[in-house]
């Protein structure tokens, strides 16, 4: 029987509900300081309940003609990014992360590059429009760092 979490912990993903808010912001609906709120909200729910509190929100259907093409795109753009990475290269990155010892979430979400938002002890969001595979790869290292 385990009787403590490990030390290190690391997932990528792209929530549609978090992404349906970050849309939002980009209509007009929500400034930034109702964004960081929800995502704060966002963070301590169960996924399935976070896609609950956005599915009743009247821009959702709105939302998903744009969201769901949108998400696709960035899946494969995320898996073939992942493609081109090296073994070596990736073990490496793999170590310099774990070597930050965070337990870790990164979200992408739409919004351009750069933009990140860190809720520590673990949750990082950071934009993923405009990137590049080795960009988003040195962005989770520096989450990770600034995180620990």
């Amino acid at each position: 029987m385990r009787t403590r979490a490990p030390a290190f912990t690391w997932s990528e993903d792209l929530d549609e509900s978090l992404n349906f808010w970050f849309w939002l912001r980009r209509s007009g609906g929500i400034e930034d300081g109702e964004l960081r709120s929800r995502i704060q909200h966002w963070a301590g729910l169960d996924p399935y309940a976070g896609h609950l509190v956005v599915a009743d929100d009247p821009r959702f259907r709105e939302y998903l003609l744009v969201g769901q093409p949108w998400r696709l795109d960035w899946m494969q753009r995320t898996v073939e990014g992942g493609r081109s990475e090296k073994p070596r290269a990736y073990r490496a990155r793999f170590r310099a992360i774990m070597a930050t010892g965070v337990r870790m979430r990164v979200q992408w979400v739409m919004a351009s590059f750069g933009e990140r938002w860190l809720f520590p002890p673990d949750l990082a969001v950071i934009g993923i429009e405009g990137s590049t595979a080795e960009g988003r790869r040195a962005a989770v290292l520096e989450a990770a760092g600034s995180l620990q």
